[in-house]
């Protein structure tokens, strides 16, 4: 049963530590999306020196084409859209985001204790915001890739329904436990597809990922592993150097050494145009079998900031991995931070593990209704583990109790997540044809 009324203490908090809300403006956006984009693009043109110009290129193509792509590539737009949009009516309290919630940025990995499990896999634009924000990017993201597969409204209305009443459920659940801490979706516990991608996480090697990208304790030559000059090289190797005391468990010297550097590139939709370095390093032995590939990327300011600018002080690659740390349970015990040069990036193992969802996986009502279920559960504890439990988020309350106290309604914010998320898909699908005539008659987008 749920929980309608907090105690005053949670309602003074909650009340007390309300963001600003995105003002309601006219019902039209009064923006050209085209615009917004080259702008942000334009300004890492800048930022790389022309360094990465290929990446932004590639991500034209990536944006044009079709709106799913669009949608994954462009969540600074949709803050931006935020900010002109009215605000939810249960927009109450701020909660760590991963910042850009969608359906493939979930997927099956090896936890830090050896356990595969179904988990978020991207934390790029975290940052603390209204719940709301993130509950309605990912019912938007159901909207699109049911439309990508031929799902009927119907059907679409139902998904977001499933997900919104799931979301509110384990926030409920959560509510005046500690469960959150350690709850995780593993094969015991998930549905058939996230247990499929547990299993391939499962039969996953080291040796196979190594034998992709490796050859004898040196990258291989690969046409998306592009070499690096030497002064590049003594960077990243320099960046190694101060990151591997950031990590969860930090890595030895020698555990750390460098053996081969190359410029990763075609990676993602959204971070497309950002530096990107593959950095192989020493395993557990001075064997090649046990190597360990470690990805540094460029980190630049989250999607969210511009709605809550001073909602935390972190900045670079610390960010990201810290965020990673509070929102998934056993998360990559090697992610950290580090500059190269004066790039700040974030630092991850490019793990042997990783099983990515992706929408085509999403191939009956049966797969949909689970998969939404189990996205619920990740967000709901994700935002709940994130608060006065652990140091340094800077949220010094119960977070799950505030969003718990904030939804009065269960059937309302479903019927309010709806119909936001049916109008801004609308929107986004209008946002992707004017970028690809743009494209097309060869207006600059970078």
């Amino acid at each position: 049963m749920r929980r309608v009324v907090a105690t005053a203490v949670v309602t003074t908090v909650v009340t007390s530590l309300l963001l600003p809300s995105p003002a309601v403006a006219a019902p039209a956006l009064t923006r050209d999306p085209v615009d917004v984009i080259y702008a942000r693009d334009h300004a890492l043109h800048v930022l790389n020196n022309g360094a990465t110009d290929d990446e932004l290129t590639l991500r034209t193509e990536k944006l044009a084409g079709d709106a799913w792509s669009f949608f994954r590539g462009t969540s600074p737009l949709y803050y931006r859209d935020l900010g002109e949009l009215p605000a939810s009516a249960y927009a109450s309290g701020t909660a760590w985001l991963t910042g850009d919630a969608h359906l493939e940025n979930t997927g099956a990995d090896r936890g830090s204790d050896g356990t595969e499990q179904y988990q978020l896999t991207d934390t790029d634009d975290a940052w603390p915001g209204s719940w709301t924000w993130e509950l309605r990017r990912e019912a938007v993201s159901i909207v699109l890739a049911g439309r990508a597969n031929g799902r009927t409204p119907s059907q679409i209305a139902t998904d977001v329904d499933t997900f919104v009443a799931e979301y509110a459920q384990w926030i409920d659940k959560f509510h005046g436990t500690n469960d959150e801490a350690t709850y995780r979706l593993t094969k015991s516990n998930t549905s058939n597809l996230s247990e499929d991608l547990i299993d391939k996480s499962d039969d996953d090697t080291r040796a196979d990922l190594l034998a992709k990208w490796t050859s004898g304790g040196q990258f291989k030559s690969h046409p998306e592993l592009l070499p690096v000059t030497a002064s590049t090289r003594a960077s990243v190797v320099s960046a190694v150097a101060a990151y591997r005391t950031t990590a969860t468990t930090p890595l030895s010297a020698s555990r750390a050494t460098v053996k081969d550097v190359r410029r990763r590139i075609g990676a993602g939709t959204g971070s497309l145009g950002r530096s990107r370095w593959y950095v192989l390093v020493e395993g557990d032995t001075t064997s090649a079998s046990d190597d360990r590939i470690l990805e540094l990327k460029q980190t630049v300011d989250p999607a969210p900031k511009p709605l809550a600018p001073g909602a935390s002080t972190l900045t670079g690659g610390e960010r990201p991995a810290k965020a990673l740390r509070w929102l998934v349970n056993r998360s990559d015990p090697l992610a950290g931070w580090a500059s190269v040069g004066s790039v700040p990036v974030l630092v991850k193992e490019k793990s042997p593990y990783a099983e990515d969802l992706e929408i085509g996986d999403l191939d009956s009502s049966t797969v949909w209704d689970d998969t939404v279920r189990d996205v619920a559960r990740l967000l709901a504890a994700a935002h709940s583990r994130a608060d006065q439990d652990i140091a340094g988020t800077g949220l010094t309350y119960s977070v799950d109790a505030a969003i718990d106290a904030a939804i009065t309604s269960v059937s309302g914010l479903q019927s309010e997540t709806r119909t936001f998320a049916f109008s801004y898909a609308d929107q986004v699908t209008t946002d992707w044809q004017a970028y690809v005539v743009a494209k097309n008659s060869g207006r600059p987008l970078f």
